[in-house]
């Protein structure tokens, strides 16, 4: 039987229904520049409005306890600024969005679309710097399927009515 690891073994880690992620290895440099471009494009719209952007490493528990549902996205958007606490959001954050690696295609694309859709997210992105698509999850509106947008598509925010991101200057 292989080990499962606990969370005190590993250095960053997510708990998702009961099984513990690692976060490694590190991410990588063109990873990071898009989870970059989103995170300003975003923080720049939110200045002086109640909303935050925050980017990861940034934790938050989906459930109130301790012991639920604990990830880290790549960038965190909360409107109640009551579900901030120094550890990071307790509470449901409105809107997140994944940047795909390799090592977590498979959980941001199941295992925490599941979690954030059961968790009442409103909005979920996973951006996809290989095919250079983003797929949208209006979780709040009951959707089941993304819509897809690829690098010449411009995408309205829909937790935000009047913020629209051109893909081109993510990817």
């Amino acid at each position: 039987m292989e080990h499962q690891p606990i969370a005190a073994d590993l250095e960053r880690w997510e708990r998702i229904d009961g099984v513990i992620y690692d976060m490694t290895p590190p991410p990588t440099s063109e990873h990071q520049r898009i989870v970059g471009n989103l995170f300003r494009e975003i923080s720049v719209y939110l200045k002086g409005k109640t909303c935050t952007a925050y980017p990861a490493p940034f934790g938050v528990w989906l459930d109130t306890e301790d012991d639920g549902n604990y990830v880290e996205p790549d960038i965190t958007i909360v409107c109640d600024p009551s579900k901030i606490q120094p550890k990071g959001c307790v509470g449901v954050p409105d809107m997140v969005i994944e940047v795909l690696s390799p090592a977590t295609a498979k959980k941001d694309k199941a295992a925490k679309l599941r979690a954030y859709r059961t968790a009442g997210v409103r909005e979920y992105w996973i951006a996809d710097p290989s095919n250079q698509i983003v797929e949208v999850y209006r979780l709040a509106d009951d959707n089941v399927f993304p819509t897809v947008y690829g690098k010449d598509d411009t995408v309205a925010v829909g937790i935000f009515g009047d913020l629209h991101i051109n893909m081109q200057d993510i990817f």
